[in-house]
């Protein structure tokens, strides 16, 4: 069965939501968290790129889809996301957290949650701007879909925004 991709991304969003609620109160969330980030920026960087008409590679990494939904070049004004070389870093922080979940180690998994929030609240940035707030065509996100994605980004911002301050 074949589901649009903002279909993809309203569930991934809400998936990830649950977990972002739940890392203050269980650690076990914290890997489900970075692992639904990541997809999220790559699901919504892939539908931005395709909808442009950009040429994707095969194979891409959520760093190089980030450098290009920020490059005027591949995205145009005013779909271009707005992101800072800081920006890039706080991602880059949650990629690499994503990876050691996704390439497990003998000695186990060790996450540093308070160098995460910061890239948290990135990411739901970026994906509420290439889905949301400046999407390459209106009609991309279905409503239900946005309203979705919205209610769950939003939950997102909220959640690490308090997560931050415990620490």
């Amino acid at each position: 069965m074949v589901h649009p991709l903002s279909r993809e991304l309203a569930d991934t969003a809400k998936f990830t939501s649950t977990h972002a609620i739940l890392v203050s109160e269980t650690e076990t969330s914290l890997p489900w968290l970075v692992t639904g980030m990541v997809l999220m920026v790559q699901q919504a960087c892939v539908m931005a790129l395709s909808e442009a008409g950009a040429e994707l590679p095969a194979m891409p990494g959520p760093g190089e889809l980030v450098a290009r939904v920020a490059d005027p070049a591949c995205l145009a004004q005013p779909f271009t996301a707005p992101l800072r070389a800081d920006d890039h870093r706080a991602i880059e922080r949650v990629v690499a957290a994503r990876n050691d979940v996704m390439h497990p180690r003998p000695r186990g998994l060790n996450l540093d949650a308070r160098a995460l929030p910061g890239g948290i609240v990135v990411c739901s940035r970026l994906v509420r701007h290439l889905a949301i707030t400046q999407p390459v065509r209106p009609s991309m996100v279905d409503g239900h879909d946005a309203a979705v994605l919205g209610d769950a980004l939003s939950l997102i911002e909220t959640s690490a925004d308090f997560w931050a301050s415990v620490f």
